[in-house]
């Protein structure tokens, strides 16, 4: 039965070669090499598996995070440039990676390579482990020669990104908890201790305000219909979903976004500061200006950056102006395409991109801090209101019972 084999020889000219082919043996293997005038460098038994890697196992895991990938991105050009041939570069990184979906993609991906595959080609059979940012600009550093320094920049890249995201996540994540924490009170006080109160209440027989009723009503709906909450409660999340995932509902929801107050600035800018950094990024790889273009608007995050960008490419390809269409679109503020501007005057369009989104992960720093310190207060102040309106319902009846005697 034919084995793969999978090789790197080198033809008449010298050049080296990769591949795979199949043979009875390993020398019969040779002698179909030879007959195609290569000079075999090296020639191994493929494992089992190999002609499909292990791409089908990754592509249905999660994505990996971008800590992870600055990490790995900083190993491997640090092999390299200390003269440690690729394969077991990424054989030995493959072996110490703590992150098991980027342990498995890096195995597969050192399959592909014995079996003749560059590394960028490798890279882009796990799609949801190796963002098209990154196979980018591994091909261009392949092409150019200068993968350590591609990698490198990849590494700064994904740890600016992991910084901003942290960030982010950590703005948000307080007021999450507290609201959280917030409606599972009063949910047990108003489904558990109202009912104490209220039977009192009727048991006394005395007229009840208003708010007294509106919060007895509340208590016993959701007593009566509790099973209701979850079912209106994932209605809703589906049909938010169905509406987000249609085109014409995804735009209405991005400009709603951009739209909110304070948290639609603070989005606003983290798209600002993430289209140019990777835009900057690609550049000063090397990757030319239509297929970075290309890469960002996949990884733009919103409609409306999309398309302003799907208009800006169209520009480009026609010899025009980069900034141009950006200015019409709206979302990018004028310091961007005026920094555009003065990058496509000058030719450093990279060293404007990366000073932009530098301005602008400043400034998102800075937004953050402010609103962790607003947040609290107006959290504490939002809360305490609710509780103190439904104390307030209660014992409104009691107050008006002393105050008839």
């Amino acid at each position: 039965m034919p084995e793969t084999f999978v090789y790197r020889a080198r033809d008449l000219t010298g050049r080296l070669v990769r591949g795979q082919l199949e043979a009875e043996s390993e020398a019969r293997a040779v002698a179909l090499l030879r007959e195609q005038n290569y000079v075999v460098v090296d020639l191994q038994a493929a494992p089992a598996g190999a002609k499909i890697g292990f791409g089908h196992a990754v592509l249905r895991e999660r994505p990996v995070g971008a800590r992870s990938l600055a990490v790995f991105c900083r190993q491997l050009a640090t092999l390299i440039e200390a003269g440690v041939p690729l394969l077991s570069a990424l054989v030995t990184l493959g072996e110490q990676t703590e992150d098991r979906v980027l342990r498995r993609a890096v195995a597969g991906v050192a399959e592909h390579l014995r079996g003749g595959r560059g590394l960028a080609e490798a890279l882009r059979f796990y799609p949801r482990v190796f963002p098209p940012l990154m196979t980018n600009m591994v091909e261009a550093g392949e092409v150019g020669g200068v993968l350590d320094r591609v990698l490198e920049r990849l590494a700064l890249h994904f740890e600016k990104e992991h910084a901003l995201a942290s960030k982010i996540k950590s703005a948000v994540t307080y007021p999450a908890v507290v609201i959280s924490v917030a409606v599972l009170t009063l949910l047990v006080m108003v489904t558990f201790v109202l009912p104490a109160f209220t039977d009192m209440l009727y048991a006394l027989d005395v007229p009840m305000p208003l708010p007294t009723r509106l919060v007895i009503a509340l208590s016993e709906g959701l007593r009566m219909y509790w099973y209701l909450l979850p079912v209106v409660v994932a209605g809703l999340f589906v049909a938010l979903r169905v509406a987000y995932t249609s085109p014409r509902g995804r735009k209405h929801w991005d400009r709603l976004v951009l739209r909110l107050p304070v948290f639609g600035k603070l989005v606003h800018k983290t798209i600002i500061a993430r289209f140019c950094r990777t835009l900057g990024t690609l550049l000063r790889g090397g990757v030319p200006i239509l297929r970075a273009l290309d890469v960002v608007r996949a990884v733009a995050g919103n409609t409306l950056v999309v398309q302003a960008v799907e208009e800006a490419a169209v520009n480009v390809r026609a010899g025009a102006s980069l900034a141009e269409p950006m200015a019409r679109s709206g979302v990018f503020p004028p310091l961007v395409t005026q920094m555009i501007t003065v990058g496509e005057e000058t030719g450093a369009l990279d060293t404007m991109l990366e000073r932009v989104a530098a301005f602008y992960e400043s400034e998102v720093e800075t937004l953050v801090a402010r609103l962790a310190s607003l947040i609290e207060p107006v959290l504490i102040v939002g809360l305490g209101a609710i509780v103190g309106f439904i104390v307030i319902a209660i014992l409104l009846p009691y107050f008006q019972m002393l105050g008839s005697l």
